[in-house]
Parts: C-alpha cells; sequence; structure tokens
C-alpha cells in the first residue's frame, strides 16, 4: 500500500502523472500513446485528405455525449464494486487484528506468568497465523517469519497443505489440553473458541474474496466498452476541435481508462500491487502485539515494517 501524506497536492499530482509510485499511472499512460498514434491519424487524414465537406455522413458530437454518460455510469458501478471487494478484504483483516489481540489478552488472563511453555507455544500459533494467512492468499509461503515451538510442530506446519486452517486446529487442541489439565474453566474455554472460530471465519471471507472475482462478462463488457468509444471519440471532435482533438481525446481516454486500470488493480486485494493491501506490514504488528501481551520473547528479533520503494507490503 503506498504511504503518502494527503494534503500534499504536488506529489498527488505527479503521481497521477507516472512519477512515483503511481505503477497504474505509468501502465496507463503506454496505452494512451497507441490512441494518440491513432488520433494523430484521424486529425491528419481528415484535414489533408478527407476534409469535411467530402464527407457525406458525419459523427455528431452530441451522440458521443450520451455513450459517454451511458460509460461513465458503468464505470462508476466497476469501480464501486471493485472498491467494495478492496475494503472488504480491509474489513476482515482488521477483524483478525482483533481476534488475535483478544485470544492472547484471554489466555494471557487464565495462565500462569511462570507457564513460559504454553505461553510460548500459543503467542508461537496466534502470531503465526497472520502469516499462514498471507502466504495462503498469496500462495507465497515464507517459512523463515514463522516462529516454531517444536521441531515435530515445524515438520507437521511444513507437511499440511492449508498452513492456516492447520495452525487454527492447533490453537483448538491446545485450548482443549489446558481444559482438561483443568488450567481452564467451561467459561474461559467459550470464550476463547470464540475468538479462534473468529481466525476460520476471517480465513473463510478472505478465501471468499480471492476465489470469487468479478464476472468476466463484466469486466469485458466494460472495457470492450472503452475502446470503442476511444476509437469514436476523435472522429466526432476532430470536426469542431481540430488540432486540438489530440489533448481533448488524450484526457477523456486517460479518464475513462484510468477507472479501469484502478478497478483491475484493488479488485484483488491481497495481492502485490502497489495499492494492495499490506499484509507482512499487518501480520508484523499483529505478532508485536501478541508477544507483548504474553509477555515471552520471541525467537528471533520481531520484525519492523517491510516496504519496498515506498509501499508497505
Amino acid at each position: 500500500m503506498i504511504i503518502y501524506n494527503t494534503k500534499d497536492w504536488v506529489k498527488i499530482f505527479l503521481s497521477a502523472f507516472g512519477f512515483g509510485n503511481a505503477y497504474n499511472a505509468k501502465y496507463l499512460f503506454k496505452t494512451q500513446a497507441f490512441i494518440l498514434v491513432y488520433c494523430f491519424a484521424v486529425v491528419y487524414l481528415r484535414h489533408y485528405h478527407y476534409p469535411p465537406e467530402q464527407l457525406a455522413i458525419r459523427l455528431d458530437p452530441t451522440f458521443l455525449s450520451l455513450v459517454g454518460v451511458i460509460l461513465g455510469l458503468s464505470l462508476v458501478f466497476r469501480v464501486n464494486s471493485s472498491y467494495e471487494r478492496w475494503w472488504e478484504g480491509r474489513k476482515q483483516w482488521g477483524a483478525l487484528v482483533n481476534h488475535c489481540r483478544t485470544l492472547a489478552a484471554n489466555f494471557h488472563a487464565v495462565l500462569p506468568l511462570h507457564d513460559h511453555e504454553n505461553r510460548r507455544y500459543i503467542a508461537a500459533h496466534i502470531a503465526n497465523f497472520p502469516y499462514a494467512l498471507k502466504g495462503h492468499l498469496r500462495a507465497q509461503i515464507h517459512w523463515e517469519v514463522f516462529e516454531y515451538p517444536c521441531q515435530e510442530e515445524k515438520e507437521a506446519m511444513q507437511r499440511t497443505e492449508h498452513l492456516p486452517y492447520f495452525i487454527a486446529g492447533q490453537l483448538f487442541a491446545k485450548m482443549e489440553a489446558l481444559f482438561r489439565a483443568g488450567q481452564l474453566c467451561e467459561a474461559d474455554k467459550i470464550n476463547l473458541k470464540q475468538q479462534i472460530q473468529g481466525l476460520i471465519d476471517v480465513l473463510g471471507a478472505c478465501e471468499r474474496i480471492k476465489n470469487t472475482p468479478i464476472p468476466f462478462s463484466h469486466t469485458s463488457f466494460i472495457k470492450t466498452f472503452i475502446i470503442f468509444y476511444a476509437f469514436f471519440l476523435p472522429i466526432g471532435l476532430v470536426d469542431k476541435f481540430g488540432w486540438y482533438t489530440l489533448p481533448a481525446v488524450f484526457l477523456i481516454s486517460y479518464a475513462l481508462a484510468g477507472v479501469e486500470v484502478i478497478s483491475e488493480e484493488i479488485e484483488q486485494p491481497f495481492g502485490t500491487d502497489a495499492n494492495d493491501l499490506p499484509l507482512r506490514h499487518l501480520s508484523n504488528v499483529i505478532k508485536q502485539n501478541i508477544y507483548d501481551m504474553l509477555q515471552v520473547n520471541p525467537q528471533a528479533s520481531l520484525p519492523v515494517a517491510i516496504t519496498r520503494d515506498g509501499v508497505l507490503i
């Protein structure tokens, strides 16, 4: 996720035109180059080879205005659908932060301070869950970020096909073992069960977002609509704007295609694009909070914020 100052208008303006971390703007300008070449060809042919008086049929700009209204409404629905997916992903990870903190606080309240073995085991697996979920959603697990209570646990984690679900199961098993040992009462077990269940609920919600993309017919229709509109736009404007058709078409197509490019980037919020959610940063925050609450030291040093060119990942 790009970190920026909302009051820095100059930097935001420059980023919108491809400077800094606006990777979508840099990608968009490549397509805009083709549109400018096509637009130049239309204006050149109209002025030097096909003047208006030689054409029996001309495209009325009013038609483009009406079509533009329809296209604008479609793009509003498109970007709202994508942003809803992005915001839903952020809400789920916010819920994960709360579940992990509450779970650690509950275990801290019921376990004696001298019970370092159980505290370390629980802290390791609560902190491991966000990293496992991140790796599961991005299909790339980095094993060096995990805490392993023992060698057997490490081998079991690396053998499993669904790591976050396995970790949640281990927390359930530890809770049941503590209950049978008399270290938890019935009320403690109910409270802890709800918080661990919350981890699984977040897992399922994130999988739903990732595995249910926006329908292909919806995205293909918008892209086709934009292409046709950009094709007819210079033809409709050339008689009135002349050579000024080039900047006019550039700005209009930039705005329309830009909305689509932004929608593409945020509709899958768990990736590694510049504006995707900073899952590793959130996982680092959770790990820091969990070990502080349970008052045990991690085997490895606590991680810091990971950035790439000013972008939290």
